[in-house]
């Protein structure tokens, strides 16, 4: 059981890798996905990895560039009709903090497996359910923004976010004109 929590959301990273691929072969971004770094202690005689640590805290799943835009988003996955925040590290809001505050686009890619739907979650709500509230445990769907739900493509190939980046823009435009 302890083993499997570090896997939820390895479907959709999957899923936007090959997005992210897609996307670099149109020419369109450049996305990386972010490997936590690991200290091996043990090799076994077949070079395999026998003990090793994380060595420490790592960012974000996905780093990159986009129209001269820096981006960085996580991917998470959940069978409830919320995110919980408990999924959020202390870290990755911090990281996210800082490419929002730097003029990137920081945000995370959630699938609601409930209903198989997939939203942008901007930075902005993220850190007002963080920050703002200590009784929230959770972001629920009925707050998701319509125009942030992503859709599948490609005969479900493909996660095409890039048009909501778009919308994303936008919305960050419209926040700080208030």
């Amino acid at each position: 059981m302890w083993g499997k929590r570090g896997h939820r959301g390895d479907a959709l990273e999957e899923l936007l890798y090959y997005t992210n691929q897609y996307y670099h072969q149109l020419g369109l971004c450049r996305v990386d996905k972010v490997s936590t770094p690991i200290k091996v202690i043990d090799i076994d005689h077949q070079g395999m990895i026998t003990k090793g640590f994380f060595e420490k805290k790592s960012t974000v799943d996905f780093i990159g560039i986009a129209q001269g835009v820096c981006l960085a988003f996580d991917a998470k996955e959940t069978n409830l009709k919320s995110l919980p925040l408990q999924n959020i590290h202390d870290h990755q809001i911090g990281y996210m903090k800082d490419i929002d505050a730097q003029g990137g686009l920081a945000f995370i890619i959630i699938h609601f497996k409930f209903n198989d739907e997939f939203y942008l979650v901007p930075y902005e709500m993220i850190a007002d359910y963080y920050t703002k509230d200590s009784t929230r445990r959770s972001i629920p769907y009925k707050a998701m923004l319509k125009e942030f739900q992503i859709k599948k493509e490609r005969s479900g190939s493909i996660l095409n976010y890039m048009e909501t980046l778009n919308t994303y823009v936008t919305y960050k435009e419209t926040l700080k004109k208030e």
